[in-house]
C-alpha cells in the first residue's frame, strides 16, 4: 500500500473512533479546530447538533472542541457539561464519569454544585456501582460547611435511595436532620417542596416503609406529615371521596405542625403536586395566627412550665426568674425571646414542634410525667433541651437531652466531701420507707463505699408509724439504760456519723431520740430538703441548737451569698412577698442567661460539642444557684453547697470549719460517760 493510502486509511480509522460511526463525515471534514475561527465554527455546529437531541454527535464534536488549539475558558467548560449529560443520556456512564472528573478538574468549584453532584451520583448508578453513589451523597452530608443548595437535595436524593432499599429509618431521619439544618425559613420551604416532589415519585413499597414510622405523636412533624399527606393523596388520587379527609389534613397542617410553609398542603390539594412544587420563588408568608418570627440576633429560648397542679407555683417562680434575667440581659444589650408552652396543655408538644427552628434551647419540662410523647415527637434531636428534673427518663442523659437540676448523687457527695476527708469512714444511714428515702439511701451507700467507707448500719423507719421511731433509734445506737429510772442511757454505735434523708420537721424528731439516747457525739448527715425551710426569709423552724451543733445538709441556693448575680436577680425581681428570690427563681434567671452566654446551638451538634459549649458558658458565668458543670459523658454535677443547719437559718461551712467542729466532736467522744 502506498503511503498515501497508508494516510487515508489511518484517518479514516481515526475518524470512526471519534465519531462512534454516527453523525461524522467520515472523509475527516471534522477535525480539531487550529484557530479562534474554526473554533467558533466548530462550536456552533456542537451546539446545534445539542440542541436537536443528537447527542451522540454532540459528544464527538465537543471532544474535538476540547482539543482545539484556540479553546478558551467558557468553551471548555461547556463542551465538558455538555459532554457529561450527553454520555450519561445516551447510556454512556463509564465515560460520562471520566468526562465528569474532568470537568472537576477544570473547575475547582463545581464539585459543590447540585447539578454535578446529581449527574456524577447518576453515572455512579448507571455504572452498577449503587452503593458509592449513596457513599458519595452521604459524605456531603457529613462535610461540615458543605452549603444547603447542595446538602438539602444531596439528602433528598439519599433519603429517597434509603426508602427504596427498605430503610425507611434512615430516610427519616436525613430529611428531618436537614430540614432542621435548613439557614432560614426560605431555604427550609424549598426543601419541604422538593421533599413532597420527592415523595410523590416513591413506589409504593418505598412509600409503605415511611408510612409505617408515622404514628401519633410525630404526625404533625417533617417528614412524617408529608409522608401521611402523600399516602392520603394518592387515596384521594385513587378514590375521590377521600378528599375530604385529604382537605383535613391540609387544614391540620396548617394550623399546627413545623412546616415552614404550613400552606403547601393546601397547595398541593389545590393545584396538583408538581404545579405546587415547581420552586419556592420567595419565603411563603406566615399566618397571622403563627407565632411571631424571632428577630435577627434575638437569643430565643423555650421553657415548659405547668400552669396547673401542684408545680403551678414553683413553675411560676422559675418564669419569673426568667424575666428578671431578661432584663438584665436587655440592660446590656442582650435581647432575649422567651416562649413559655404550658405543659399541662394537651397539645403542648404540637406547640413545641410549631415553635420557630430558630428555638434552639429548651428549659424543662420541670417533672417526669411530662416527657411522654417528647421522644416520640422528634424535638430532642432538633433542639437542646436542659431538663428541671433530677434524673431522666425515656432520653439518654449527656446525649438526647441535659439535666440542669441537682441529682441524689450530688447530694450525697455534698455531705460526704469534707467528712471523708477528713477521716470520718463509718457511717450508719437511717432512712424513711419511701421512694425518696430509698433512693437517697442507695445513693449514699453507693458514694460511702465507692470512697473506701462503710455503711455499718442501713436502717429503714415508717413514716407514719412515729411510735416506733424510739425503739428503732435505740435498737441502732445500741443504747442500755445506765440507772434504775429509765430515763438515762449509755449508747455505743458503731458509726461516726448518721445520714437522716428525711424532710425536716420529721428529721428533727429522730435527732431529737437521738438526743434522747446520748447517741449526742455522732456527726449528723441531711439531705436537700432541711435547706429550704432555713434559706426563706419568713419564720424559720424551732431547733434546738444543741442538736445541731454537729448537723449538716447541702443546698442548691445560699440565700446570704454576697454575689453579684444574686443582687441582679433580687434586684428586678417584683416588689411581692410572693416573688423572693429562692432556688426557683435563680433556676430560671441561671437557665436563662446560660442559654444567653452558651448562644444558638446549631441542631446537627454531635452531644460532645453540646456539652463542651455549655461548659464554656458555665466557666464564664458567676451563678447565683450552685454550679452546674457537666462531664465527659453530658452528666450533670452540682456543687452544692456545705451548710450547718442553726435557728438563723443557713451557714456555709469550709473546711477549716468543719475540721473545728469536728475536733470538738472527737474531744467529746473521749470523755467518759457519766
Amino acid at each position: 500500500m502506498t503511503t498515501p493510502r497508508v494516510l487515508q486509511a489511518t484517518f479514516l480509522i481515526l475518524s470512526l473512533t471519534l465519531s462512534g460511526c454516527a453523525g461524522m463525515d467520515i472523509f475527516g471534514k471534522d477535525s480539531p479546530p487550529t484557530s479562534a475561527q474554526e473554533q467558533a465554527t466548530l462550536q456552533t455546529k456542537a451546539d446545534e447538533a445539542w440542541r436537536a437531541g443528537k447527542y451522540d454527535r454532540a459528544v464527538t464534536l465537543y471532544s474535538l472542541i476540547l482539543q482545539g488549539q484556540a479553546l478558551t475558558r467558557e468553551a471548555k467548560l461547556t463542551a465538558l457539561e455538555r459532554s457529561s449529560k450527553a454520555l450519561i443520556w445516551t447510556g454512556r456512564a463509564p465515560e460520562a464519569l471520566t468526562t465528569l472528573e474532568n470537568w472537576a478538574a477544570a473547575d475547582s468549584k463545581v464539585k459543590n454544585t447540585w447539578e454535578w453532584t446529581s449527574l456524577y451520583t447518576q453515572a455512579l448508578s448507571a455504572s452498577g456501582r449503587e452503593r458509592q453513589a449513596e457513599e458519595h451523597l452521604a459524605k456531603i452530608l457529613q462535610t461540615r460547611g458543605a452549603p444547603f443548595d447542595l446538602a438539602g437535595p444531596a439528602g433528598i436524593e439519599l433519603a429517597k435511595r434509603y426508602a427504596s432499599r427498605d430503610l425507611a429509618s434512615q430516610a427519616a431521619q436525613t430529611l428531618r436532620t436537614l430540614h432542621a439544618k435548613a439557614p432560614n425559613r426560605k431555604d427550609r420551604a424549598q426543601f419541604e417542596s422538593d421533599t413532597a416532589r420527592m415523595l410523590g415519585s416513591l413506589e409504593p413499597k418505598a412509600l409503605s416503609g415511611l408510612l409505617a414510622a408515622v404514628n401519633e405523636a410525630n404526625k404533625n412533624v417533617f417528614p412524617y406529615n408529608l409522608v401521611a399527606f402523600e399516602d392520603l393523596r394518592r387515596a384521594a388520587s385513587a378514590n375521590p371521596a377521600e378528599r375530604g379527609r385529604l382537605s383535613d389534613a391540609a387544614d391540620r397542617l396548617a394550623r399546627s405542625s413545623d412546616l415552614a410553609d404550613r400552606e403547601l398542603p393546601h397547595r398541593i390539594l389545590a393545584q396538583g403536586l408538581t404545579a405546587a412544587t415547581s420552586g419556592v420563588k420567595e419565603a411563603p408568608p406566615i399566618p397571622e395566627k403563627d407565632a411571631a418570627l424571632v428577630k435577627p440576633g434575638t437569643v430565643a429560648v423555650a421553657l415548659l412550665l405547668p400552669q396547673t397542679g401542684q408545680l403551678r407555683g414553683l413553675a411560676a417562680k422559675v418564669l419569673a426568674g426568667a424575666n428578671a434575667a431578661k432584663a438584665v440581659l436587655d440592660a446590656q444589650g442582650t435581647q432575649v425571646d422567651i416562649r413559655v408552652i404550658n405543659t399541662d396543655d394537651a397539645n403542648y408538644v404540637d406547640q413545641l414542634i410549631a415553635l420557630p427552628h430558630e428555638v434552639t434551647l429548651v428549659g424543662g419540662p420541670m417533672h417526669l410525667s411530662y416527657f411522654k410523647n417528647l421522644p416520640a415527637s422528634g424535638e430532642l434531636s432538633r433542639r437542646v433541651f436542659l431538663s428541671f428534673t433530677p434524673e431522666v427518663t425515656d432520653a439518654e442523659e449527656g446525649k438526647q437531652l441535659w439535666r440542669f437540676f441537682w441529682s441524689p448523687q450530688d447530694e450525697v457527695n455534698a455531705v460526704l466531701n469534707l467528712p471523708m476527708e477528713e477521716g470520718v469512714k463509718r457511717f450508719g444511714v437511717l432512712y424513711p420507707e419511701d421512694r425518696m428515702g430509698k433512693r437517697l439511701a442507695d445513693a449514699f451507700s453507693a458514694a460511702v463505699t465507692a470512697r473506701g467507707g462503710e455503711v455499718a448500719t442501713l436502717q429503714p423507719y415508717p413514716t407514719q408509724d412515729v411510735p416506733k421511731w424510739g425503739d428503732i433509734v435505740k435498737n441502732m445506737v445500741r443504747a442500755v439504760p445506765k440507772g434504775t429510772d429509765g430515763r438515762s442511757f449509755t449508747s455505743r454505735p458503731d458509726f461516726d456519723a448518721i445520714y437522716i434523708p428525711d424532710e425536716l420537721q420529721r428529721a428533727d424528731h429522730i435527732i431529737g431520740q437521738l438526743q434522747y439516747y446520748q447517741a449526742d457525739s455522732l456527726i449528723v448527715l441531711g439531705p436537700q430538703l432541711w435547706s429550704a425551710p432555713l434559706s426563706g426569709q419568713g419564720v424559720k423552724p424551732n431547733l434546738s441548737p444543741a442538736n445541731y451543733r454537729f448537723a449538716f445538709c447541702p443546698g442548691a441556693w445560699w440565700a446570704q451569698s454576697p454575689s453579684k448575680s444574686l443582687a441582679d436577680l433580687r434586684a428586678q425581681l417584683p416588689k411581692d412577698p410572693q416573688n423572693e428570690a429562692d432556688f426557683w427563681t435563680a433556676l430560671g434567671f441561671d437557665f436563662i442567661r446560660l442559654a444567653a452566654t452558651t448562644g444558638a446551638v446549631p441542631p446537627d451538634s454531635a452531644p460532645a460539642e453540646i456539652t463542651k459549649r455549655l461548659n464554656e458558658a458555665s466557666k464564664k458565668m458567676e451563678w447565683t444557684m450552685a454550679p452546674i458543670t457537666w462531664d465527659g459523658s453530658g452528666h450533670a454535677r452540682m456543687a452544692m453547697y456545705f451548710f450547718r443547719p442553726s435557728v438563723e437559718g443557713l451557714a456555709p461551712v469550709d473546711k477549716d470549719g468543719f475540721r473545728e467542729r469536728l475536733d470538738a466532736l472527737r474531744a467529746k467522744q473521749q470523755q467518759p460517760q457519766q
